[in-house]
């Protein structure tokens, strides 16, 4: 990062963090002061509710000992308010006539009398009491509560902050804003005694003329440098010319700098919003499938809470080689418009669905919108590239979708406990068409008559899955990884954890995932490659990822989850970038007659394709045998392709490289 982006990013962030942790302690300083008296009123009104009802069966003549299913309504009354421990029915002697007790407490927890609130009504028959309703509150209801406060509001904190970030980048994007930048830029370097030339910036005005006034000096600078080496090289006189040569160095004078366009900076805001809109539902999607869930043409309860998700990423991956050849001809810029509106009635559709069938059809909707974005953003990048910067403009469109991975199910799960899933999808459409009118100030519009370029064929599949090495990297490394991303993480943890904790707790574990690949990812893709070293990280890495199922029958939730989640981000980080840099390598080597693109296109069909999989196959064995097993199933299979794309690479170092036909 420049120095100039570091230092403005810097002031904000501390800016940004300073207000935000002040209004953090004092909002959760107040709630704690207003939780323990919210929760003694909460248990006295439930107390004086079943008084009540107890009171007027006594007048009906029916006694303490005559009442029938007492617990029937006590069990309601402690399932429906997690917070009790127990609630009892006793005499005035203290003997109890009915109680029930909550299993989400120990044993020990219901009987540790110093450790719990109690609160109580009177049963009133006749205007005498008869007995009492007792209603437990174990103190660590509120530890737990006020914990879970500060766990939300740190996760609000630190996405705020992101989200901030991402909106100062995107206005720095915008004309104005880009020549105040470019400006100080120039000086900053110019003070370091840097005078490699930037980029041209377009404009007018005042800022702009000083832009050109300070690149017009640097241009200078140049040309009366080479015109005084000219002149030395040909008077003879090496001691000038090693002179110029050191100030030259000195003042990089001959090197070149590699910077972002500022036109390839403006996408980041648009994709950002967009699959931040997506990762928002990550939560509690399944949950809410598994609310309409119904069996479906003899198709498993587990199978139908799949399917909705399963054909959204059948559509993305599927989707991806007609529409890149479709957004490149469409134009880029139309098409992340179009493809956000498209989310946006999506998520509406979502969020009004009544059963599996609308939901379906407009989770199908969202999908096109997300594939058609996510085409359209990366060709958008790589059509503005070459070779020097390609890198640079991906790692923009990655970070943005790493820190919507990040900021979106934490978010996602608070809004969801709060006001419910409708509510949340809601809010998703409104973010992607914050999105949609990003993409619409800021990307600039499309050049008609675009050709585009050949994409992915079947019959370059089957010329490049004919050699084991290649074929085990993508259909034994590559597709399990992504199987058990989606299929254990995305689909099967919001599930079970659904059954104990709140959609925030699931927001949390989820954003692991995220936050570790956000930090592997970059410090890995640079150490392979210094190395040269790419099998043995993707072999660990589908190993670690395979042997990450064990946290879940090892520890108790979500502790186990969350552990998966991490170690499966840590896998995944060490195995992703050497296996897409394999990839090339491979086919460089085994097809040089077959362009590179044809087989990153394989290559990105056959893994995308594990995510439509993923669920599917989680979700047919688990109907035909139990969660468990089909959770070691995932990772064997994950270990076993690994091991198996390890042996080949071992094997494919003996064989002679072919020689490319003339």
């Amino acid at each position: 990062m420049r120095r100039f982006d570091g230092i403005l990013l810097a002031c904000v962030t501390a800016i940004l963090v300073a207000g935000l942790a002040v209004i953090s302690w004092q909002t959760v300083t107040a709630a704690e002061r207003l939780l323990l008296p919210a929760l003694d009123q909460k248990a006295r009104t439930v107390a004086r509710s079943i008084s009540g009802l107890v009171g007027q069966a006594g007048e009906y003549g029916i006694g303490l000992d005559k009442l029938v299913r007492a617990e029937d309504v006590l069990q309601a009354a402690v399932e429906e308010n997690g917070e009790f421990a127990f609630v009892r029915i006793v005499r005035p002697d203290g003997s109890v006539v009915a109680q029930a007790d909550s299993h989400d407490f120990e044993p020990e927890a219901l009987d540790d009398s110093e450790g719990m609130q109690t609160a109580s009504a009177p049963i009133v028959v006749g205007g005498a009491s008869v007995g009492d309703v007792v209603v437990g509150t174990p103190d660590s209801v509120a530890r737990v509560l006020v914990r879970e406060l500060w766990l939300d509001v740190a996760v609000l904190l630190i996405v705020s902050v992101l989200v901030a970030l991402e909106l100062v980048s995107f206005a720095f994007t915008r004309a104005s804003a880009v020549l105040l930048r470019g400006l100080a830029q120039r000086l900053s370097s110019l003070w370091r005694g840097d005078f490699r030339p930037y980029l041209p910036l377009a404009g007018t005005g005042d800022i702009a003329e000083e832009v050109k006034a300070v690149d017009g000096e640097v241009a200078r600078v140049h040309r009366e440098h080479a015109e005084l080496r000219a002149a030395a090289v040909e008077k003879g006189d090496a001691g000038a010319v090693a002179a110029l040569d050191k100030i030259a160095a000195s003042h990089k004078l001959t090197a070149k700098r590699y910077e972002t366009p500022a036109t390839l900076a403006a996408v980041r805001a648009p994709v950002f919003l967009f699959y931040f809109a997506e990762e928002l539902t990550r939560a509690f999607l399944p949950s809410y499938i598994e609310s309409m869930a119904e069996p479906i043409a003899g198709l498993s309860v587990e199978f139908v809470i799949a399917l909705p998700i399963i054909i959204f990423m059948a559509i993305m991956a599927l989707g991806q080689p007609v529409l890149n050849v479709w957004t490149e001809t469409f134009g880029r810029s139309r098409s992340v418009r179009l493809g956000a509106m498209a989310a946006v009635l999506g998520f509406l559709g979502t969020a009004m669905a009544g059963s599996m069938g609308p939901l379906i059809a407009a989770r199908a909707v969202t999908a096109v919108g997300f594939a058609i974005v996510f085409v359209a953003a990366q060709g958008y990048i790589v059509d503005r590239t070459g070779a020097a910067n390609r890198a640079r403009g991906m790692s923009l469109f990655v970070s943005a979708i790493m820190a919507a991975m990040l900021c979106g199910p934490p978010i996602g799960g608070i809004i969801a406990d709060r006001l419910g899933p409708n509510p949340t999808f809601l809010i998703s459409a409104a973010m992607a068409l914050v999105a949609y009118i990003c993409a619409l100030v800021a990307l600039p519009n499309d050049e008609r008559g675009g050709v585009a370029k050949p994409t992915a064929k079947l019959a370059d599949s089957i010329i490049v899955l004919k050699k084991p090495a290649i074929f085990l990297l993508m259909l034994a490394c590559a597709f399990p990884a992504k199987m058990i991303l989606i299929g254990i993480a995305f689909y099967y943890i919001p599930l079970d954890l659904a059954v104990r904790f709140d959609q925030s707790t699931i927001g949390r574990v989820l954003m692991l995932y995220g936050l570790v690949m956000l930090v592997v990812v970059p410090a890995i893709s640079t150490f392979s490659d210094h190395n040269a070293k790419r099998v043995p990280y993707v072999v660990l890495g589908g190993v670690l990822s395979g042997l990450a199922v064990a946290h879940l029958f090892l520890w108790p939730q979500p502790w186990g989850a969350a552990l998966f989640v991490v170690q499966v981000g840590i896998a995944q980080g060490l195995s992703t970038t050497p296996q897409t840099a394999l990839v090339g390598e491979l086919g460089r080597r085994y097809f040089p007659s077959l362009s590179e693109g044809g087989v990153y296109g394989v290559f990105r069909l056959i893994e995308r394709s594990g995510n439509a999989a993923g669920p599917a196959v989680f979700a047919a064995v688990w109907a035909a045998t139990s969660a468990e097993v089909a959770i070691l199933f995932m990772g064997f299979v994950l270990i076993a392709g690994a091991l198996l794309f390890g042996i080949a690479m071992m094997l494919a170092e003996r064989e002679p490289v072919p020689v490319p036909s003339e």
